[in-house]
């Protein structure tokens, strides 16, 4: 049964990188992807990205890949599929094949906006995917080392090494939450067993040293003290303004209002195990009701009020904003109390809230920069989804008829998502070959007319959104520079007349 289970995990890990892979292959180049491709790209190179910023490691993917599809492809598929094996990893079923499934629907579930940013936009996946990896095997290291005392392979070590330090070259808030989570292991380690874990300050001297070799690249000088055209410290009304704006607004936005649909499963599958529960007998009546309030009060509030007032739109009212933040404070408190109600085993619970601390330690950053997107929170829905799949791992309710409901949605995701990017890949390409024997039968034409793609939503501008990316695009589609392109809406009459 054991090899029957281990062939079943390779299964799924092959079909997984299979899907990524096909994935990469039907994703356009979009935006930014453009521009890398072109000159500008390889002048980076050359400039060993001073002019840029120091997130090395990211620009060098992006620079090859576009450049190269077989790797473009590869590593999207791998980079991918390491993502879901590392989130199973928290749930000790890393045989399995069940869970690998269940974090795969969640990682295609992403909500749209954050897709698009991310395995979306290859120049998006290339900062901010990575060093999501890097930040959860940091955190799968800390957890096992350090509340369930497990000892680990050198090789293991040696890896958990290196990401400590090529971690710190992605992105600007990971690799200061990467230095951050690993001072907060040593002191709880301190706290804990009274000694210091020499594995820790390995990893924390080896990430000083990224953040130090990322944070002295000369732009970041610019960033700081004089502001850049993209991005720039604090705001026009003071770095105090804008903390408060941030905390205020975008982290109760994307944090929580804006991940609703997974915070709804944790929560149903929290109050499952509240109800199944027998420590639920020893308390008094006003503590259930508080806690399954507090439980409940972010979705309802959501539904009935956020969403029907369409509050997202109105962060210039600050009494709205505030009862917002209280909302979610309320909640996270809740989960919090929740959680030591319903989890016995002292490694898990303190495993959970170590990540609930996580979600809000990897934003802290980002209260002072600007500007933000929804990619900047991919990373907590990420960890948001090893706490569901932890806790569904303590509901145990995985029997035959769960693992087959699993199994077809699982199906029915790949398919709909395969088909959805090669219909995407295929209108691409017809409309491309359309437009390159327009301009050859019509050179002298002011301007052409061609549709936008379908599905666009899941796709980071792939429409140029200027002049500039129109003659990216023409470059890298070989036509002519000075191509001016209408574009109109896919299935639009106007072009159909055109």
């Amino acid at each position: 049964m054991k090899s029957l289970n281990l062939d079943k995990m390779y299964l799924t890990l092959t079909a997984l990188f299979l899907f990524y892979y096909f994935m990469a292959f039907f994703l356009p180049l979009t935006h930014d992807d453009w521009d890398w491709y072109s000159q500008y790209g390889v002048q980076m190179w050359q400039e060993k990205y001073a002019n840029l910023n120091g997130r090395y490691l990211g620009n060098i993917l992006e620079t090859v890949a576009v450049r190269l599809d077989w790797f473009r492809w590869i590593s999207y598929a791998l980079i991918s599929m390491a993502m879901i094996y590392i989130i199973v990893r928290f749930t000790h079923n890393t045989k399995q094949p069940l869970y690998y499934l269940i974090a795969f629907i969640l990682m295609v579930t992403i909500p749209s906006e954050i897709y698009k940013q991310t395995y979306g936009w290859f120049a998006g996946f290339y900062n901010y995917v990575p060093a999501t990896l890097c930040v959860v095997f940091i955190l799968w290291f800390i957890v096992t080392v350090l509340f369930e005392r497990r000892g680990l392979t050198p090789v293991t070590n040696i890896v958990f090494y290196i990401i400590c330090f090529i971690g710190q070259f992605f992105m600007e808030n990971t690799t200061l939450f990467n230095s951050m989570i690993l001072v907060l292991a040593i002191a709880l380690n301190l706290l804990l067993y009274r000694q210091i874990n020499p594995k820790f300050i390995v990893g924390l001297l080896l990430s000083v040293a990224g953040t130090l070799i990322m944070f002295l690249n000369p732009n970041y000088r610019k960033i700081f003290f004089e502001g850049s055209s993209y991005q720039n410290i604090s705001s026009e009304t003071g770095l105090v303004d804008k903390i408060f704006h941030t905390i205020t607004t975008t982290i109760p936005d994307w944090v929580f209002f804006n991940q609703i649909v997974i915070l709804s499963m944790i929560i149903a599958v929290v109050l499952v195990m509240l109800y199944r529960s027998t420590v639920m007998h020893s308390l008094s009546k006003v503590k259930i009701g508080l806690t399954v309030s507090g439980l409940l009060i972010l979705p309802i509030y959501y539904f009935f009020i956020y969403k029907q007032f369409e509050l997202q739109n109105f962060h210039s009212i600050t009494i709205a904003n505030l009862l917002n933040t209280v909302i979610c404070i309320i909640f996270l408190g809740a989960m919090i109390y929740a959680i030591h109600l319903v989890i016995g085993q002292k490694e898990v619970r303190y495993t959970l809230y170590l990540l609930l601390a996580s979600t809000l330690l990897v934003c802290a950053p980002l209260v002072i920069v600007s500007p933000l997107g929804p990619r900047n929170f991919y990373t907590v829905y990420v960890i948001y989804s090893i706490i569901l799949l932890i806790l569904l791992v303590q509901l145990n309710v995985m029997h035959a008829l769960w693992r087959n409901m699993i199994v077809g949605i699982a199906i029915m995701f790949g398919v709909v998502y395969l088909s959805g990017f090669c219909y995407i890949h295929y209108q691409n390409e017809t409309r491309i070959a359309n437009l390159k024997q327009e301009v050859k039968e019509h050179p002298d034409k002011d301007f052409y007319t061609m549709e936008k793609l379908p599905f666009e939503h899941y796709l980071h501008h792939a429409t140029p959104t200027s002049e500039k990316y129109q003659t990216l695009f023409n470059k890298y589609e070989g036509l002519p520079a000075d191509t001016k392109v209408k574009y109109v809406p896919f299935g639009s009459e106007e072009k159909k007349s055109d």
